[in-house]
């Protein structure tokens, strides 16, 4: 279908009815027009980069230009594009120039208009924009109204009430930390809907439960000497959470370690065996190529947590020093507070070029014979198929035990920095109210309100 053209007229008298159908709406729940006025939004990026975005709402849908005039109305998604030179590209319109503002007329005064991004519906309005000939799409949503599409994606909704409770004012916390940092604010936008930020869901992730913790807390957040703190957390810190000097190196006085009681987490303790061959080719495809991997060994001394800042990963022609958060993400693991054991160690012939410290290695298996030939080559036979190999130059021939397998043996899922969300869930089941759940995970700081 395609938009629907309007003559002035028809945009000045849609004008005058939406602001009196808004203003009837506020009046009749105040708090709301409290939460419109606070002046606490945010900006999530929604789409980042992409050539187009279908963009709309679940009823009619005004498109506004950077002067503030309604320039199309919809009645369904319309796909946005970005013009060879720089503009917006709006069906049944043209070319125009960004930001666009979408904006959802409500459906009544219980009904709030809800924005949609590919047919997803979110609370606030979007902003479209071009940048270097692709499209972002932002949400500006009040802050409140972000934590209802955030705090179902990052706890589970049948959590006690204290422990969501406590997520609520930990996410918000998060969220003005976040925006003040600016990292995103080159892009024009303060989070992302992922775990590069907070998991947002928008409409569709909201929950009674964990609407009702938003709500019983709103606009309470963590500060340290006057300002958000970074309110971290995590899944499961595996008994234990972690000072953060001990994950991302640099010291943070509300940020240490502290006893935890996640035991009833599935994630408490877990076992995951990667294959030689497997963690070779993962560090090798993340830009560590140390040969086949004989050891991950940890470097200096443990936080309270358990966890090492970094770890030694040595192989058959190097070695480097990774961090251990690295390392995880590299290798796919839940945490990085883990023992890792070789197992199935073979006798392999290890072939090293004489005079090149770094330079070609060639590892044989255990069934294979090696011979000199001529006193300066080697010729290598494997042990599969019985073909031989030449290799030409001054070459050294050891002999060293490389492991088949490697076992990691860990306890739980994510950083273990901040809030540990099945400790929260421990301690509201052991009746303490998320007050003393915040101040247990977060050392020294103060619960107020948004000034």
């Amino acid at each position: 279908m395609r938009p629907i053209r309007r003559s002035p007229t028809f945009f000045l008298s849609l004008t005058l009815l939406l602001s009196w159908t808004l203003l009837t709406f506020y009046l009749v729940h105040p708090n709301r027009l409290a939460l419109a006025q606070s002046g606490e939004t945010v900006r999530v990026g929604l789409v980042v980069g992409q050539d187009r975005a279908d963009v709309g709402s679940l009823g009619l849908t005004l498109i506004i230009d950077p002067a503030g005039s309604t320039i199309a109305a919809l009645h369904k998604e319309v796909t946005l594009s970005v013009t060879p030179g720089g503009l917006l590209d709006v069906p049944g319109v043209g070319a125009v120039a960004g930001p666009l503002t979408v904006r959802a007329l409500p459906a009544g005064p219980d009904e709030p208009g809800h924005v949609t991004v590919g047919g997803r519906p979110y609370r606030g309005e979007l902003s479209v924009f071009a940048a270097g000939g692709r499209l972002t799409v932002v949400n500006i949503v009040p802050l409140e109204d972000y934590l209802l599409g955030v705090v179902p994606r990052e706890m589970p909704h049948d959590f006690p009430l204290e422990a969501l409770k406590a997520q609520a004012v930990a996410a918000r916390t998060y969220a003005l930390y976040a925006r003040a940092s600016g990292a995103y604010a080159a892009q024009g936008f303060d989070l992302l809907p992922t775990t590069a930020s907070q998991v947002y869901g928008g409409v569709l992730a909201e929950r009674e439960t964990t609407t009702r913790a938003v709500r019983e807390t709103a606009g309470e957040i963590l500060t340290y000497q006057g300002r958000p703190i970074g309110a971290f957390y995590h899944s499961t810190s595996g008994g234990h959470t972690e000072s953060v000097e001990h994950v991302w190196g640099y010291p943070t006085p509300y940020l240490k370690g502290v006893p935890d009681r996640d035991q009833e987490s599935p994630h408490h303790t877990w076992t995951v065996t990667l294959t030689r061959a497997e963690l070779t080719s993962r560090l090798a495809s993340a830009g560590h190529d140390v040969g086949l991997v004989r050891s991950l060994i940890p470097v200096g001394r443990p936080g309270p947590g358990g966890r090492y800042l970094e770890r030694l990963v040595s192989g058959t022609s190097g070695e480097v020093v990774l961090r251990s958060e690295r390392v995880r993400s590299i290798l796919g693991l839940r945490s990085a507070l883990f023992d890792v054991h070789g197992k199935g160690e073979r006798m392999e012939a290890i072939l090293r070029r004489l005079g090149e410290e770094e330079g070609p290695v060639a590892v044989v298996g255990a069934g294979s014979s090696v011979r000199l030939v001529e006193g300066r080559d080697l010729l290598v036979v494997t042990g599969s198929d019985g073909s031989p190999r030449l290799l030409s130059g001054d070459w050294a021939v050891t002999r060293e035990e490389v492991p088949a397998t490697f076992t990691f043996e860990g306890r739980g899922w994510g950083h273990g920095v901040g809030l540990s969300q099945w400790g929260a869930r421990g301690m509201a089941l052991e009746g303490r109210d998320y007050r003393d759940i915040l101040a247990h995970y977060y050392t020294g700081v103060t619960l107020g309100t948004i000034p």
